[in-house]
């Protein structure tokens, strides 16, 4: 909670703006978590923007995968290679995302500490009324065991809600608790419980406290079962949006490779948020449903907007049309290489047959020398049988 404090208090006041506007807190906790989320809109845009961007790159970073799978470092460069490149960064998300979290676990802080934040009632005072509703309380029963350990935890989210619920019964020693421990007038006394057990009775909704926690009916079905299954049944379908937007940004084989891991992750947040709704005042699962809702808005609105699967559907289209065209462009330099080898080839052998022709033709052109054409001198060298052979030919 030390945190999440920071973000609290001014979220605390603007909680408490629009309770003076709509004098219901349930109501204005409505408004408050809607308001939020549209502030915090543009850094889940920025988020959304990161993602299409990671899609957009997603095919090209696939092949880098495969080529370097042997060599981690070399992969690693050619990967941040890519995203220079391309003007991505890695981390792109991570800072609306960081700011996104600290805000929204702020504002559950704000929910679960209406005392504190909203009403700004002093810590002092609230601890006393706390203890004064912990005093009530059998330890020998286990529900009530439960809630007194909650209550003395200082870091318990619960703390103030459990209180809450308990302010009719205790009313008037929370009165003389405060007028002893901090020298209060009792009219101040009084003022500052009554603000606490309207703050209460504004936990309702159709006539039924959002304070009351499912668990304390045991496992007969009961009215609150209706907004835990609500709260349960909003989970799944938020995951399940998110996780089909996310698995179209996936290779068959990678949606392969995380099918289990994938689907186990849909079913338990959603389950685990079911079974918190059993444990915990039921204004918290209605804030959970609503929540849930919003975010399953905002994933539709976001992805209509930059499509993180379509956006890679088109990076794959483009990617295979370059790859297609550089393999056209290799075949056609290779042909027209193949063409200009051919042609010099040709050349090659008509100008060899050229000078092959040349001297056959000088050859057969030459006069042949006969014995009368010889000088005397060496026809009379010559012998003659040798003079009747070559007659002979």
């Amino acid at each position: 909670m030390g945190l999440f404090s920071i973000f609290a208090k001014p979220l605390g006041w603007v909680m408490h703006w629009i309770y003076q506007l709509v004098p219901s807190y349930f109501v204005a906790l409505l408004i408050f978590t809607l308001a939020t989320r549209l502030v915090l809109f543009p850094l889940s845009i920025k988020n959304q923007k990161s993602q299409a961007d990671r899609a957009r790159l997603a095919p090209r970073l696939e092949r880098i995968q495969k080529k370097y799978a042997q060599d981690r470092q070399k992969m690693a460069m050619k990967q941040q290679e890519l995203y220079e490149k391309e003007g991505v960064k890695m981390t792109g998300g991570c800072l609306p995302m960081l700011v996104q979290m600290l805000v929204l676990f702020s504002i559950i802080a704000v929910i679960y500490k209406p005392l504190t934040y909203m009403q700004r009632i002093p810590e002092a005072q609230i601890n006393t009324c706390i203890s004064v509703a912990v005093e009530s309380l059998d330890e020998n029963n286990k529900d009530d065991k439960n809630m007194i350990a909650q209550m003395n935890n200082e870091k318990s989210y619960y703390r103030e809600l459990y209180m809450l619920k308990m302010i009719d019964a205790n009313r008037d020693a929370m009165v003389d608790r405060l007028q002893a421990d901090h020298k209060m007038s009792e009219a101040d006394a009084i003022a500052t419980v009554t603000t606490m057990e309207r703050t209460g009775s504004e936990f309702a909704i159709f006539g039924k406290s959002l304070l009351e926690m499912p668990k304390t009916y045991g496992i007969m079905p009961n009215w609150t079962w209706l907004i835990v299954l609500a709260s349960g049944l909003s989970a799944f379908l938020s995951s399940m949006l998110s996780m089909h937007y996310s698995k179209a940004t996936m290779s068959q084989e990678q949606q392969q490779m995380g099918g289990c891991s994938t689907n186990a992750m849909m079913y338990m947040m959603p389950l685990m948020s079911l079974v918190f709704s059993f444990t915990v005042p039921t204004g918290v699962a209605v804030y959970w449903t609503f929540s849930n809702l919003l975010a399953m808005v905002q994933t539709v609105i976001l992805n209509a907007m930059w499509n993180p699967a379509k956006i890679r559907a088109q990076a794959e289209a483009e990617y295979a049309e370059r790859r297609r065209k550089k393999k056209e462009d290799k075949e056609r330099l290779k042909a027209a290489r193949l063409a200009e080898q051919a042609a010099w080839q040709e050349e090659e052998n008509k100008a060899r047959a050229r000078a092959k022709g040349d001297i056959t033709q000088k050859k057969s052109a030459a006069p042949q020398a006969t014995p009368a054409d010889l000088p005397k001198e060496i026809v009379d060298e010559i012998p003659q049988e040798s003079v009747s052979e070559e007659e002979s030919l």
